[in-house]
């Protein structure tokens, strides 16, 4: 959150940092999309040995879990001392998400999916206005905010937190998610022996995962806005981001260099949109602030979307003619892949 949201207030204060320029190209000396080193690392260390798909989903959910579970009592007990921490919580249920998604399939509609979905569901909710205020808080730090106003804005954090205590009360009560992460295993288990998913729990996890990597590009490609407004560009990073943490779920299975192109070059657009994205919540939460003269305040809103404008048009400009042509060489190499 810090590194996105310091690199948001660097936007709102300058029309274009030449950090920002730098990334436009949206891929390093080598060639590769930014980021793809760092996330292929990653995402290396939990390469799932599993023949077939249902196996590799088994593995990949009792991850994902108990990861979740993890951050969700970091966020609710140390919350103060690291931000972060609840942006890493909202980033493992998103996770979650997906792989209810992906591999719905396997888990069919049981009374514990709708349970967890509900649960993820509530859980995004409740830590949305909070990771806008813990971005805002941020932006605040370097400015010229009154201490007064960012007491209040303190205040208002902690009174937040209290809705996330009580999810992670009610997911721990009872060893709740415990049962429900061995009911899921259990349905996963058995989707090999019902017929309406026994042709994808028994399927090669290899190339399941380059067949569905490939289809979800296809529709990405078709999703890069036409306009450039930072409201299409928001909705577009919300496509970006399930996409990228399914694409990492797929590369798990596989481990294909085409995958780690494709979870890089996503990275980087959710990057690029996040930042952009910051900078419109950091604008329009500090206009409401009235710390200022209403003259001196319309001012310095108008002067930030004007720039947010700008860096909107900016980023529009580069995902047609930066991203789009390698997502469209990715699909190619990705069709080839699964004709193999």
């Amino acid at each position: 959150m810090s590194r996105r949201a310091s690199a948001a207030a660097r936007q709102t204060s300058s029309p274009r940092s030449s950090r920002t320029s730098a990334a436009a190209a949206g891929v390093d000396a080598a060639g590769r999309p930014r980021g793809a080193r760092a996330v292929t690392k990653k995402v290396a260390d939990t390469v799932v040995p599993a023949a077939t798909v249902a196996d590799a989903a088994r593995q990949l959910l009792k991850h994902e879990l108990k990861h979740m579970a993890k951050c969700l009592k970091r966020c609710s007990q140390r919350w103060h001392r690291k931000p972060e921490y609840l942006h890493q919580t909202r980033i493992s249920a998103r996770r979650l998400q997906q792989h209810l998604a992906l591999f719905g399939e396997l888990s069919g509609k049981t009374r514990q999916v709708r349970w967890l979905h509900k649960q993820l569901r509530s859980l995004l909710k409740a830590s949305s206005k909070a990771r806008d205020l813990d971005v805002l808080l941020h932006h605040s730090a370097a400015g010229d905010i009154p201490a007064a106003t960012r007491r209040k804005w303190q205040q208002r954090r902690r009174k937040l937190q209290q809705p996330l205590q009580k999810i992670e009360r009610r997911l721990t009560r009872n060893e709740a998610l415990k049962n429900c992460r061995r009911a899921l295993l259990k349905a996963i288990r058995t989707s090999a022996t019902r017929k309406r998913s026994v042709a994808v729990a028994s399927a090669p996890a290899a190339s399941w995962a380059v067949e569905q990597a490939a289809i979800r590009l296809a529709e990405l490609q078709t999703a890069i806005p036409t306009v450039a407004t930072s409201k299409s560009l928001h909705r577009f990073r919300l496509q970006v981001k399930q996409y990228r943490y399914q694409s990492e779920l797929l590369l798990s299975l596989s481990d294909n260099a085409v995958i780690k192109r494709l979870v890089g070059c996503l990275l980087q657009v959710q990057k690029q949109l996040g930042t952009l994205q910051d900078a419109v919540v950091a604008a329009r939460s500090l206009k409401k602030t009235g710390t200022a003269k209403k003259k001196t305040t319309a001012g310095n809103h108008s002067d930030r979307q004007a720039r947010i404008a700008a860096e909107a048009t900016r980023l529009h400009t580069w995902l047609q003619t930066k991203i789009a042509p390698q997502l469209t060489s990715l699909g190619r190499r990705l069709h080839t892949a699964t004709r193999r």
